[in-house]
């Protein structure tokens, strides 16, 4: 009798709810075994409960599992998914990826196919000879004389004439005010500049909304939603044009029409002027208007916000650490008598030492690109030791990088400017290695990278020149 209502008992259940009923009794069993023990995987669930449980602390979470398993680790997602992934922070194993065997670790194609709507072929979306050929144009076109020289003096009157008198006006009309925005807008208006030869004066008094910066913000929010959810998922939301995908989509609509209007004004002057922005460089030697689009979008979504993000990390720290503030203002007040100039010129920037270090130093903790993703070709072993084979998705954790002992000392959660700075007090190239991604590093580290310092630099000493920063 016992025996047939147990049968009964469970005849009467779904299978499904049998499974569900068997995932939670283990699942529980599993956590209770392991709670005091280096996080594991979950039966069935993998990893991922450890993930929904601190998405809101990613990054401080994904370092801990870093130092729990010595700079390599392995996340295991649910069963019957492609969810798993190496996360790894040890720069040997950052040098092999992007450098030592550079060719077996392309962006891949998932990192393709979440960008490709909004990038297109362009050179950060590109592997292999395309992204090759790409590459030595942007070296050619990006690090030429003519093209520094237009982005100094654009950086210097961005600063001087919109920066400045921006600050001034909201610091003497409001007690407060979102610092974040401002620097943010004075990156997307630089950038814009460099590339399309006239900034879109996102960087007002009035601090208006602009369509195409509110569109290049929706765009960027859509694509990393892609990156949260399923590939079906994302992908259904396109074919049915609803949710983010729409958004996506309404926001490319503005940014095809403002890059093409773009286009057909280089298009008309080409050959009666000589422009100094990107864009004009690139169509003096091509006509291939997919190939202009991509490639102004590519560089617009690489320099939009990066010095902005900086920036604000920068002031954020300073607030924290007046001392490193007093070094920097008294570096500055040694230049002004050295120049018998009441202001900056570009070419003071070189004198900076200590305030170009306590960028680095900023960049070291608060990377604006935290994690970088690579495929793999073909099998290969990490010099730490672990095995990858074709089609793992390895994650390299810039932002836990800068804060292993082992890499940067017992003080490495300090905010320290010195540890950049030499005994004859010059710069320590070699802490630019592979244990300081701010740029990335090997061939795709980024092109921009001078241009963008030179940014971050002069936008500094400006504001330290002429406001007390209150955070």
């Amino acid at each position: 009798m016992e025996s047939f209502l147990s049968f009964w008992c469970l005849s009467s259940l779904r299978w499904p709810e049998i499974c569900l009923s068997l995932m939670i009794f283990f699942s529980i069993h599993h956590f209770i075994s392991q709670r005091n023990k280096p996080t594991k995987p979950w039966p069935f669930l993998g990893m991922l409960p450890q993930l929904l449980g601190n998405v809101h602390r990613l990054y401080d979470w994904s370092t801990y599992m870093l130092k729990t398993y010595g700079g390599t680790s392995t996340f295991h997602g649910p069963s019957l998914t492609n969810m798993n992934f190496i996360s790894t922070c040890d720069p040997r194993n950052t040098e092999y990826i992007l450098k030592v065997n550079f060719d077996n670790f392309p962006k891949g194609d998932e990192f393709c196919s979440i960008f490709s709507d909004l990038m297109g072929n362009g050179i950060f979306n590109s592997d292999s000879e395309s992204w090759k050929k790409q590459r030595r144009m942007a070296n050619s076109l990006v690090h030429s004389k003519a093209f520094r020289g237009f982005m100094a003096r654009t950086t210097q009157h961005i600063v001087r004439h919109q920066l400045v008198p921006v600050l001034s006006s909201l610091a003497r009309s409001s007690s407060s005010f979102d610092m974040q925005d401002v620097l943010l807008r004075f990156t997307f208006d630089s950038t814009c500049t460099a590339i399309f030869g006239e900034s879109v004066n996102s960087l007002s008094k009035e601090l208006a909304s602009v369509p195409f910066a509110k569109a290049m913000n929706d765009a960027m929010e859509s694509i990393m939603y892609r990156y949260v959810v399923p590939k079906s998922w994302w992908h259904l939301l396109r074919l049915l044009n609803i949710g983010k995908e729409r958004q996506l989509a309404n926001a490319l609509a503005v940014i095809n029409n403002f890059v093409s209007q773009q286009l057909k004004m280089k298009m008309k002057i080409k050959g009666c002027s000589a422009g100094m922005d990107l864009l004009s460089a690139y169509a003096s030697v091509s006509d291939d208007e997919d190939f202009l689009r991509d490639t102004a979008v590519n560089f617009l979504v690489a320099g939009r916000d990066t010095s902005g993000a900086a920036l604000s990390w920068f002031f954020w720290l300073l607030s924290r650490n007046p001392d490193v503030e007093k070094k920097i203002l008294e570096e500055q007040r040694m230049i002004l008598a050295e120049t018998q100039r009441g202001r900056f010129d570009i070419e003071d920037l070189s004198k900076m030492v200590y305030l170009h270090a306590s960028i680095c130093e900023t960049l070291r903790l608060y990377p604006v690109v935290p994690m970088g993703q690579k495929g793999v070709v073909k099998e290969d072993v990490l010099p730490s030791g672990t095995v990858v084979k074709p089609g793992t998705i390895i994650l390299y954790n810039i932002y836990a990088m800068g804060r292993m002992e082992w890499i940067w000392g017992k003080d490495c959660l300090e905010f320290k400017p010195e540890r950049w700075v030499d005994d004859q007090g010059r710069l320590r190239y070699e802490n630019s290695g592979f244990r300081f991604l701010a740029f990335n590093g090997g061939p795709r580290t980024c092109v921009g990278k001078d241009m963008a310092l030179v940014q971050m630099k002069y936008a500094a000493a400006e504001i330290l020149l002429n406001f007390e920063i209150d955070v």
